[in-house]
């Protein structure tokens, strides 16, 4: 019987599902990934969690309960770092334990640990101690492994072209569009359209041309990172920053939405300077919107309505002159 391994729809499943699901069906496991973030799921989750956490990890524990019962193992992975400079949020580190003591019968729990700054801690080398714990030799590890970075590779050159996560945007970038909106967040919020309203679905009916952080290139937001004058250490903070300053610097936009958590410490840092910025060139338009489970439809819509009513306005006045 083919053993089945649960992928919850949360947290940077957003960000590396292709490589997730593509290195698991390659050493012939049988995928699960939870539904679609809905109020149902939410409600049951939300009880088991911390009420002091971020939504974003709530809905991991949500998620989590929504697949428990239907596999034979858990993926949830300890992501530290993927390279020598930055660090994910440390409650991704602590995911595993957060889930295994808070949640009741939980099936075992796959979490390599995955750390590059240390060569015995690298990804290959955690998903190889992985692999071999399930009977698979190195060669089937290798192989999957190749298969899943060329899967991730893909996703990502199809992203930083325009296309959004499973469908939820295509690129509208035509001179008759009624603005250039750049969009940007963490992966999990921008991507799960429960969480955001779905935000670029309405931004993709506004007939807006719809930018994300992913159509960035990682040097252009090292470049901009350095004239910041101050390290990021946040892999999240970094790129969410850097793809800001990109936007805010250059004549592709007309304005900026950052999406929030509330009680995201990262956010807490990296949305002040991100503002600041905004101050600073005067030219652009800025919506910061702060989403927790008590955010309502009716005050999102508002304000972003508001955003895109102004922004049409300014794009008509400087047209006339």
């Amino acid at each position: 019987m083919t053993v089945r391994v649960g992928i919850p729809r949360a947290l940077l499943y957003y960000r590396y599902s292709p490589f997730w699901e593509t290195f698991l069906r390659t050493l012939g496991f049988e995928v699960v990934v939870s539904k679609p973030t809905h109020r149902g799921l939410i409600e049951e989750g939300f009880k088991f969690a911390d009420e002091d956490t971020c939504i974003p990890m709530k809905m991991a524990f949500a998620h989590t309960i929504n697949i428990k019962d239907q596999v034979d193992y858990l993926f949830i992975p300890r992501l530290i770092s993927l390279d020598a400079r930055t660090c994910f949020c440390p409650r991704l580190a602590g995911l595993p334990e957060m889930l295994k003591y808070s949640l009741p019968a939980l099936p075992p729990l796959l979490n390599p640990y995955v750390d590059e700054r240390y060569r015995n801690a690298g990804l290959l080398r955690s998903l190889t101690e992985m692999g071999s714990s399930l009977k698979r030799n190195s060669k089937e590890i290798k192989e999957a492994y190749r298969k899943g970075e060329e899967a991730l590779q893909v996703f990502r050159k199809k992203m930083g072209e325009g296309e959004g996560v499973a469908g939820l945007f295509k690129k509208v970038d035509r001179e008759d569009s009624k603005g250039r909106v750049a969009v940007v967040g963490h992966s999990y919020c921008l991507y799960d359209p429960f969480f955001n309203f779905d935000l670029l679905r309405i931004l993709k009916e506004a007939e807006t041309s719809i930018y994300t952080p992913e159509m960035v290139s990682e040097e252009e937001i090292d470049s901009k990172i350095r004239e910041l004058g101050k390290d990021i250490y946040w892999t999240s903070g970094r790129e969410i920053l850097g793809a800001s300053l990109h936007y805010l610097q250059s004549k592709r936009v007309d304005g900026l939405i950052y999406l929030t958590c509330f009680s995201c410490g990262i956010d807490s840092m990296i949305e002040p300077l991100v503002r600041h910025k905004v101050k600073e060139g005067g030219d652009k338009l800025y919506l910061h919107l702060m989403i927790d489970e008590h955010t309502g439809s009716t005050g999102v819509f508002t304000r972003v309505d508001a955003f895109l009513e102004t922004m049409e306005r300014k794009i008509a006045s400087r047209r006339t002159k």
